[in-house]
């Protein structure tokens, strides 16, 4: 049979193929997270992207590697998902060292298995284009600090030019000394450094990595890509925490929350969404890059998949009360993690902060004539008129949530998205 062609089937062929090109197009330039951030720098008191703009990721953190209850996560069906469906920009491997409930499954005593368990979760976030943390999860490191130096030294040779790859040396202190842990941690960076000379490192502090007020008295000098992890929970630490989070910053250290929970500090009971609120506004508004704990099914609260029900629970959306909230969060995030451009005639605007708690500052070399603010359902619900560069206006009326902001310039206008704390 010889087909017959019409205008109509010529018409057709073209719409296909022109709807192919521009897929096709797309799936080129399309970046993924760590194009578009690049190798994430310290900036003074700042994890920044790799051009130096302060940016809040906002990712999650896998269970101890070497538990029953969360190491079934360990595969690129989770890394995939949460990326795509939770829109998650980093994962954290929580490399199970030794404990004494492991029953000889973690690190020391079982190192290749435990070692192929974290390499699929860092493979998994490369070929996605997500960052990854590679997290020796412990709070006893200095014991084992020969394994660790020699852990992060072939991590390093094996990863250290992927810019995804960040690595937490020290999960959790709890009694030992700001020396003591200072002292490990020169050990293994030395370790890291001699194979990977640029990417960015994290070490914890005393009391389960929330005396950063000491090591910001007596940082580690001599490495410029170098970060602390602060930790908390919400319902157990408060106001007193954020003040010393802030102190600390003050103090010149750049902080990066590793892991935090919506619940109390065992991570069972007292979840708590008003206070984890709190700490999300006060992390985006101070541009502190945040990693929730955690992925697992097993029976605590601060687990985002409910209990038992493994990655088909992930995957499904059988959620507990913190994992929906946390999806719900991530997602709302998603937009604002975006540096894609803001121009007019080529001139590039910027937003002075995104998410914007009262006053929206648009930075711009050119005269902007007015202001148009859009809800996600096209309603304007602002409007001014401007006339001049750098224009500054007060959106405190406006409720909480995501809006489209259009500027306008000499005729010629473009828009960006931006959420109003």
């Amino acid at each position: 049979m010889k087909l017959k062609f019409t205008f109509r089937n010529q018409f057709s062929l073209f719409t296909f193929l022109l709807i192919g090109i521009f897929t096709f197009n797309s799936s080129i330039y399309s970046q993924t997270v760590v194009e578009k951030y690049g190798r994430l720098q310290v900036n003074g008191s700042h994890v920044t992207a790799e051009n130096g703009d302060k940016i809040s990721l906002a990712g999650m953190s896998l269970f101890w590697s070497n538990a029953g209850d969360g190491g079934d996560f360990y595969n690129s069906q989770t890394v995939n998902h949460l990326a795509d469906d939770w829109k998650n920009p980093i994962i954290r491997a929580a490399l199970g060292v030794k404990e004494t409930w492991d029953g000889g499954t973690g690190y020391i005593d079982n190192t290749a298995a435990q070692k192929a368990k974290i390499r699929t979760v860092i493979d998994a976030a490369i070929a996605k284009g997500v960052y990854v943390i590679i997290d020796w999860h412990t709070h006893a490191a200095e014991v084992y600090k020969d394994e660790a130096v020699a852990f992060f030294t072939e991590m390093a040779e094996l990863y250290g030019n992927n810019d995804h790859v960040i690595y937490e040396i020290y999960n959790e202190p709890i009694n030992q000394s700001w020396s003591d842990v200072k002292s490990y941690a020169t050990d293994v960076i030395a370790g890291i450094r001699s194979k990977d000379p640029d990417n960015l490192i994290i070490v914890g502090s005393p009391t389960w990595s929330q005396d950063v007020d000491k090591a910001a008295a007596d940082p580690i000098i001599g490495d410029p890509n170098l970060a602390y992890t602060l930790h908390f929970y919400a319902n157990t630490h408060k106001q007193f925490l954020r003040d010393r989070a802030l102190a600390a910053m003050n103090s010149g250290i750049a902080l990066f929350v590793t892991e935090w929970g919506t619940t109390d500090a065992s991570g069972n009971g007292g979840y708590n969404p008003q206070e984890s609120e709190i700490w999300l506004n006060f992390m985006i508004e101070n541009h502190i890059s945040y990693v929730n704990w955690t992925v697992s099914h097993k029976n605590e609260d601060s687990c985002v998949v409910s209990p038992g029900a493994g990655i088909q629970g992930l995957t499904n959306g059988n959620l507990t009360t913190s994992g929906i909230f946390i999806r719900n969060h991530l997602i709302s995030r998603a937009e604002t993690l975006s540096i894609d451009d803001f121009t007019i005639d080529n001139v590039k605007l910027s937003l002075d902060q995104n998410p914007v708690k009262d006053m929206l500052s648009v930075n711009s070399t050119i005269v902007i004539d007015d202001l148009t603010i859009f809800d996600m359902n096209g309603r304007s619900v602002f409007y001014e008129n401007i006339n001049q560069n750098n224009p500054q206006v007060n959106i405190g009326n406006l409720q909480t949530g995501n809006y489209i902001l259009k500027v306008s310039s000499n005729n010629v206008s473009t828009t960006t998205k931006f959420v109003k704390l």
